[in-house]
């Protein structure tokens, strides 16, 4: 392979930083006007408050995590040595309806009912409807204080959870390729969050006799994504305190193999592979419930964590335009992912 001169004076970079932001705070954008006061599911104690806690966030924890190890190739070939792409990738993780509310049982939890009685009750999770008629109802030491169900983000309109990135590329020696994903942590309202990600690829097929000669390309390829987010409550409420937050990571690596058509305009490729996922919330800070008779104190109470791990495939097709090419992918997966990819090349080459 040939060395590509760069041109590092493109203009491109600003241009698609503008547009991943203005993406990012259409997803952010429900949570302005929410308040996910789950911190309240404490005046139960600090077992069943998790475990409450653990229930409504779990979906958005799966969803992230799978579609951010989404996009990340559309050829399996690698760039030319030490020539450079671009790409604005936006990712989605198509949710199950079964996520996006739960059942509980009452009796599964001392001192709780409902307002208006009941033995199960439908509530929503962090991506389910923004409204609930649900109120509990918790005693403790003889007290009852009631608080509503938390809500979600509303995303049942769609069932899609969107992951949109900003991806760099570029071409190694010895027919490897790196990529790096990366989102600086943006304040939106009360949520902060950012992303970066590490992927090394190598097309195998280049280093045996014949390989060149194939009609496919066939490529390696690991990748680990990480996005720190941090929430911080509202005050009000029952519970009083002070720096009340959350603060949580997650964790994913993906591992496959790639492979793809070898056309310059258009590219058919496809990959499977194994993914593997761990985000941990902490809920950070001080939480006061008074009584008439005590005062019940917290301090950095508890932790919740999700973990996935599991096999997935992709199909998916490329056109390349110049200097330009846009990608679109299906995986199948615990949560499905579409991936829908802008590709710029820096040099002004054409896309393997």
């Amino acid at each position: 392979m040939r060395r590509s001169e760069i041109n590092w004076h493109v203009k491109w970079p600003n241009s698609i930083k503008k547009a991943c932001f203005f993406l990012f705070l259409i997803v952010g954008a429900p949570t302005q006007a929410q308040d996910f006061n789950f911190k309240d599911y404490l005046v139960l104690g600090v077992e069943y408050a998790e475990d409450l806690t653990s229930i409504y966030l779990e979906p958005l924890n799966e969803g992230l995590m799978y579609a951010l190890t989404g996009g990340w190739n559309n050829d399996a070939q690698v760039l030319n040595e030490w020539q450079v792409q671009l790409s604005l990738v936006t990712n989605g993780s198509f949710v199950p309806n079964d996520k996006l509310s739960r059942t509980i049982n009452i009796g599964d939890y001392e001192n709780l009912s409902v307002l208006g009685g009941g033995n199960q009750v439908e509530i929503p999770t962090i991506l389910g409807s923004t409204n609930s008629n649900v109120t509990f109802v918790a005693t403790v030491e003889g007290e009852e204080y009631q608080f509503d169900a938390p809500t979600g983000i509303g995303l049942f309109s769609t069932n899609w959870l969107p992951a949109p990135l900003l991806q760099g590329s570029v071409g190694l020696p010895m027919h490897f390729e790196a990529s790096f994903r990366y989102f600086p942590k943006l304040n939106i309202d009360d949520a902060a969050f950012g992303v970066i990600g590490f992927g090394l690829k190598n097309q195998i097929t280049e280093h045996f006799e014949g390989g060149k000669s194939l009609p496919v390309a066939i490529s390696l390829f690991g990748a680990f994504t990480r996005l720190d987010a941090k929430y911080d409550f509202q005050a009000n409420g029952f519970i009083t305190g002070s720096d009340q937050h959350v603060d949580g990571y997650l964790n994913t690596f993906l591992f496959e193999t790639l492979i793809s058509t070898k056309n310059p305009v258009w590219n058919l490729y496809g990959s499977i592979g194994y993914i593997t996922g761990k985000s941990n919330y902490e809920l950070k800070g001080v939480y006061v419930i008074e009584t008439q008779n005590n005062t019940l104190e917290f301090v950095d109470p508890f932790d919740v964590q999700t973990k996935i791990s599991g096999l997935r495939g992709s199909l998916g097709g490329k056109v390349n335009i110049n200097w330009f090419s846009i990608n679109l992918d299906y995986t199948l997966q615990g949560y499905n992912n579409l991936s829908l990819g802008l590709n710029f090349m820096l040099n002004g080459g054409n896309s393997n």
